[in-house]
């Protein structure tokens, strides 16, 4: 199976779909990766040297899933143009993945925003889409969870790669989250998750066998004097 996975900015694969990724890595799919800007505009010296600089970030970042695709839209202006809608679309046919995993329509950052709502316009009724977390999970509400536990050891490494974006504060940042989404299935301490959410839409109700096993949920049980309840 091929699998894509789509990040607006060079460091956004890693921050909110690395342990996903790497787990269809590790059964043996073939993972595809893809950034939509050139993140010129995410550091304190704009342009075309930081551009590059973040490029060479995310190729050492990906190494252990992928080459990425660089499509090198001007960052922070991703939007409803007809040729970022073109290029987005052409790339994506040229690999013609089984499943597509990339941000949510309902995302803090506008990039995030549009990347998605181009990727569910140009291909959705042909091509399954997963939608990953947002930062701190604002505005979301996943239906999907997986562990991430065996891989978010790579995906903290992958995370550090990124010199140019301080990235000690994304490791914290996703140390809160991924924990957090462990726990929302009862899961111990210690244990790390990733939340995604797919919206049914015809010609694709139901994905679920296509995505490895999600996040086993255990009982929770509430002692008191005569037991457990």
């Amino acid at each position: 199976m091929k699998v894509l996975g789509i990040g607006a900015h060079p460091d956004d694969i890693e921050i909110f779909m690395y342990g996903l990724l790497s787990i269809y890595k590790q059964e043996g799919h073939q993972v595809y990766t893809m950034i939509a800007t050139d993140g010129a505009k995410g550091g304190a010296n704009k342009g075309r040297k930081l551009a590059n600089q973040r490029a060479n970030e995310a190729i050492s970042g990906l190494a252990k899933l992928s080459s990425p695709i660089f499509l090198n839209l001007p960052d922070g202006e991703l939007g409803d143009e007809l040729e970022h809608k073109k290029i987005i679309k052409e790339n994506i046919l040229k690999i013609m993945p089984d499943l597509i995993i990339t941000h949510s329509e309902n995302d803090y950052h506008a990039d995030h925003k549009s990347l998605s709502l181009i990727t569910k316009g140009a291909v959705s009724h042909y091509i399954p889409i997963l939608y990953c977390d947002t930062l701190m999970g604002i505005n979301f509400n996943p239906n999907y969870y997986v562990d991430i536990t065996d891989h978010y050891k790579l995906k903290k490494e992958a995370i550090l790669k990124h010199k140019t974006q301080s990235p000690q504060r994304f490791i914290d940042l996703c140390e809160l989250m991924n924990s957090y989404r462990a726990a929302q299935c009862n899961s111990p301490k210690g244990k790390y998750a990733e939340a995604y959410s797919f919206v049914s839409s015809f010609p694709f109700s139901d994905i679920r066998e296509i995505l490895p096993l999600p996040l086993k949920l255990r009982p929770f049980h509430i002692e008191n004097q005569h037991g457990f309840l």
